[in-house]
């Protein structure tokens, strides 16, 4: 081969490796399907609203967004394969509460409200105190003053130590000053039957496991541990903890996060596009189908929001002793 076809073929094999090492966000983003990781079964009201937004992936991204669910570990497997996934922006994890969480309860693989990148937050739903409709406590009032006359008396439900529910009502417990017996289950259809057959006096929730039986008069919620009374018409004149003097706010949240380190233009064209699709009418719709309130919030804010989470939630564990009975239970 002569010297000059030598020299050209050099020449484009080091214009080659280039473009091949030429960082995504040089490149048209996205030019792929971007994938969600659902640490969840499907069906459950995480992998429905993940389905929901994968529908806004065309229209709003310019491209399919298919859903995979991994499901295990208290949905800790999705958020190390989100975590380690490659940052080009073709992979996203469905985030919830578990995110700040489960890092302060036990040996995570990573610390999820530092170590992934916040995406947006797209929708939450307040916890929730409700007891039987014939329990003899009609207000919040009534419910504390009992169980401060008689310590130990009221049994709550929840399902399991640790759980946002469990921690919510422990929280609640610690503000008004009472002693309250818990009483651990398996699931919350049987923490619910429990409630109904009145064996326990009163549990914490998330409205959407409870409406059908609030809409048939069966069960009473007391308060709401939202900012805000939730906008729900049958949950119209139902106190927030706040308001009736408890400072307690508590939310089941569902938003996306992504691994670290993706490029910044890569990372906004993600956020940007999840805003539209969060925002899209048929998006919301189905938010409130679920029982959930649209709740938008961008990447930036919602990485702070992880953080004040995960800083509140450490005070509460330590200060309730929950962190103290997780740690004595794997001793």
């Amino acid at each position: 081969m002569k010297f000059s076809n030598l020299l050209k073929a050099g020449l484009m094999a080091t214009l080659t490796a280039g473009v091949l090492a030429m960082p995504v966000s040089a490149q048209e983003y996205p030019s792929k399907p971007i994938t969600i990781i659902v640490g969840k079964s499907p069906g459950g009201s995480t992998d429905l609203l993940a389905r929901a937004m994968a529908q806004g992936g065309e229209p709003h991204m310019g491209t399919s967004i298919v859903v995979v669910n991994r499901p295990g570990a208290s949905g800790n497997l999705a958020f190390n394969e989100t975590a380690d996934a490659p940052k080009d922006g073709y992979t996203v994890g469905a985030a919830s509460n578990s995110l700040t969480l489960a890092p302060l309860l036990g040996e995570t693989k990573y610390n999820y409200a530092t170590d992934l990148e916040a995406i947006a937050l797209v929708g939450s739903s307040p916890y929730v105190l409700a007891v039987h409709n014939d329990a003899e406590w009609s207000t919040l009032a009534d419910f504390v003053d009992h169980a401060t006359a008689n310590p130990g008396a009221i049994k709550y439900g929840h399902t399991g130590v640790g759980t946002g529910a469990h921690i919510a009502t422990e929280q609640l417990a610690s503000i008004a000053a009472i002693d309250i017996q818990a009483v651990p289950f398996d699931g919350g259809a049987p923490m619910i039957v429990a409630l109904l057959g009145q064996h326990i006096g009163a549990i914490m929730t998330n409205p959407l496991d409870i409406q059908e039986h609030v809409r048939a008069g069966t069960i009473r919620v007391l308060a709401t541990a939202s900012e805000a009374p939730v906008s729900d018409p049958l949950y119209g004149g139902v106190p927030t903890f706040t308001e009736a003097g408890y400072d307690l706010v508590s939310l089941v949240w569902q938003g996306y996060a992504a691994p670290k380190g993706i490029p910044e233009d890569v990372l906004q064209t993600l956020r940007d596009g999840f805003e539209k699709i969060a925002n899209d009418p048929a998006t919301v719709a189905v938010i409130e189908q679920m029982g959930f309130e649209p709740h938008y919030m961008g990447g930036e804010e919602f990485a702070q929001f992880w953080i004040d989470e995960q800083a509140a939630l450490q005070v509460t564990l330590e200060q309730t002793g929950i962190l103290q009975s997780i740690q004595e239970q794997k001793r």
